[in-house]
This record gives C-alpha cells, sequence and structure tokens, in this order.
C-alpha cells in the first residue's frame, strides 16, 4: 500500500473498478470483502457496497470485535474509535500515550504505523472485555482512507483527525 493519500486512493480506485458489476438487487447485486489488516485474532475487513450508496464508500469492519449503542455492531464510527483512545488515554501515563499519539500521526500523513509499539496498551468493549489499540489503531487507519474515498474534495480524512483533536487524543 502506497503512503500518500493520492496514490492509496489511486489504489484502491484501481480495485474498486475491477470489481464486477451487478445485475440488480438482493440476490443480484455484487457484494465485495476485502479483508486488509489482520492483528492476533482480529481481522480489519472492508465491505462494498456500503449502505449509502456513494459509489466508493465501503463499511470498515473489524471481525473479532463487537460495539455497542442500541444494538451490536462491528464496524466502529468516530465514537468507538474516540472512546477506545479516550479509556486507554484515562489508564495510561502521558509519555506511553505519545506512543499512541505518533501511531495515530503516522496514520495521518503516511499511512502506515508500527502497531508492535502498541502491542501491550487495551481498552475495554460494552462487557468490560479486554482488546488490544492496535486493532483500533489499524480500523482508524482504514476509516481515513474511507474518509478520503468518499469526500476527497472536501476534509477526507480530517473529519476523523479533527473528531480526535476535539477529543484531545492527537
Amino acid at each position: 500500500m502506497s503512503t500518500s493519500r493520492a496514490d492509496v486512493r489511486k489504489e484502491m480506485l484501481q480495485l474498486f473498478s475491477d470489481e464486477l458489476p451487478g445485475t440488480g438487487a438482493g440476490d443480484h447485486s455484487s457484494k465485495y470483502r476485502y479483508c486488509v489488516d489482520t492483528y492476533e485474532d482480529y481481522q480489519i475487513v472492508l465491505a462494498r457496497p456500503a449502505p449509502l450508496n456513494k459509489g466508493l464508500d465501503f463499511i470498515v469492519r473489524i471481525d473479532g470485535l463487537f460495539f455497542k449503542k442500541n444494538r451490536r455492531y462491528n464496524n466502529p464510527g468516530h465514537s468507538d474509535i474516540i472512546n477506545a483512545l479516550t479509556y486507554v488515554k484515562e489508564h495510561l501515563t502521558e509519555t506511553n500515550y505519545d506512543i499512541i499519539k505518533e501511531e495515530l500521526n503516522h496514520l495521518l500523513f503516511e499511512n502506515q504505523c508500527s502497531i508492535e509499539k502498541t502491542k501491550s496498551y487495551y481498552f475495554l468493549d460494552y462487557e468490560g472485555n479486554e482488546h488490544p489499540i492496535a486493532i483500533i489503531l489499524l480500523a482508524a487507519k482504514w476509516l481515513f482512507i474511507e474518509q478520503d474515498m468518499t469526500y476527497w474534495n472536501w476534509s477526507g480524512r480530517y473529519m476523523l483527525w479533527n473528531a480526535l483533536k476535539e477529543a484531545n487524543l492527537v
């Protein structure tokens, strides 16, 4: 995977342009799942098409992890990323959380991070189970990319980044 936003977008456009078209709704529509990252027992999966039908949109799922508001789901939104990072920030020293911030900056500017540096940091899910923060960092990477694909001519990845800034997490 490329490191510049523009090159990553070009790679994604090429991947999506190779998809076969559907021939109708339901069973006649084309659906795609791309496993793009793994960490321990977790997988980051991109699912297409997304329900909003924006053409280039996709859903970022974390297989092996569930979030919950009114129902269980495995596609984290901004609030789920913020909640996980907030938990970690509250339970680490400032120096240790600086490692997370550094990796988030690498994700923003280089589309890469070193999750090995974060392997001893965990957050709790809605049931109180521990999960590695590395999986949240990987999900954030793909949410940045998803927003660049969908909102390239607007703020793109800075939508999530600005939410992280407002929450004082970067």
